[in-house]
């Protein structure tokens, strides 16, 4: 498979533990494993290069010990970080993950790391100029140090006519409506969740958030819908792509796999229902699995949820 997709912003480190959901005061827990992974948009940019592409990041980490522990994993699995900002005397970002493996739900306690604006550079531009698509967490447009950057990053790629992919996440709640607002109307395809829907669309829900979603400029809706798969949503209609049947460990990090595996289909020369079929194959692999990060599922796994269900994509990583 070959395709270079570029990752802008997100860069944060996971400390994972697996715990009994609600925690309460004095009820204390041992925990089986802690794990240090990869988090936000690392989790699709090693999604990514296990599907077989080539992946570049843009970004801004601290300089401390999970700045550095973070960029030897994602060097460790062949993305591509020499533009990624690394700031002296600053804090990455980093977020604790605690998981429950009898639920599957999980929650994330935050701690957002400082530093002042990661410039756009001539290198950024040049590397922009030869990706073949972008992707850019809702995230992103929260991250104070990153978002002039990477505002940058999207106008040059729109100027190029690279296809923009914007995953909206539960942080486009904390933009403001007019940094909303950009964010939907510079991106091609987007993919979202149920409860994301009046994030993106300015409070709009169902039909009315989707032609205003179609309006801002955007072409193709992906609504992520968990265990039942998602829809494929355009201006002439909704197409639903179901699920797979598996067994829920963990879900953390499957929405992010979805979206590598989505834009992998979709370099590949894939029509829309195949590359659903493999971010959903994709995201059935995930939940399977405790963590995200290097956890993250590789190709083989991915193809084994497909062949389990009859599927030939003819797809090769």
């Amino acid at each position: 498979m070959s395709g270079h997709v570029l990752s802008v912003g997100d860069l944060v480190i996971d400390l994972i533990m697996p715990v009994s959901l609600p925690l309460l005061p004095a009820q204390h827990q041992n925990v089986d494993f802690l794990k240090i992974e990869p988090g936000g948009a690392s989790n699709f940019m090693i999604a990514a290069r296990h599907m077989g592409l080539r992946v570049s990041s843009v970004g801004a980490l601290g300089d401390d010990m999970f700045g550095a522990e973070l960029m030897r994993i994602l060097h460790e699995v062949g993305v591509e970080t020499d533009l990624v900002y690394v700031e002296p005397d600053t804090r990455s970002t980093t977020v604790m993950v605690l998981t429950d493996q009898s639920t599957g739900q999980h929650v994330f306690i935050g701690h957002y790391g400082n530093g002042n604006e990661a410039p756009y550079t001539a290198a950024i531009d040049a590397l922009v100029a030869s990706v073949d698509a972008v992707l850019i967490q809702g995230y992103t447009y929260y991250e104070r140090r990153v978002v002039t950057m990477a505002m940058q990053t999207i106008i040059r790629a729109r100027e190029l006519g690279l296809p923009v992919y914007l995953d909206i996440g539960p942080m486009m709640a904390q933009l403001t409506a007019e940094r909303a607002q950009w964010a939907v109307s510079h991106a091609d395809i987007i993919f979202l969740t149920e409860d994301e829907v009046p994030l993106a669309a300015a409070g709009r829900t169902g039909q009315e958030a989707y032609q205003y979603l179609f309006g801002s400029g955007v072409r193709q809706i992906i609504l992520k819908q968990g265990a039942h798969g998602c829809s494929i949503i355009t201006a002439s209609g909704i197409q639903h792509v179901p699920g797979f049947r598996v067994q829920v460990v963990d879900t953390v990090g499957a929405g992010d796999s979805f979206d590598a595996a989505f834009i992998t289909g979709n370099l590949a020369g894939m029509d829309a229902h195949q590359s659903a079929l493999l971010g959903n194959a994709m995201g059935a692999a995930c939940v399977q699995k405790v963590g995200a990060g290097r956890s993250v599922p590789t190709c083989d796994e991915v193809k084994a949820v497909l062949r389990g269900n009859k599927i030939d994509l003819g797809f090769e990583c």
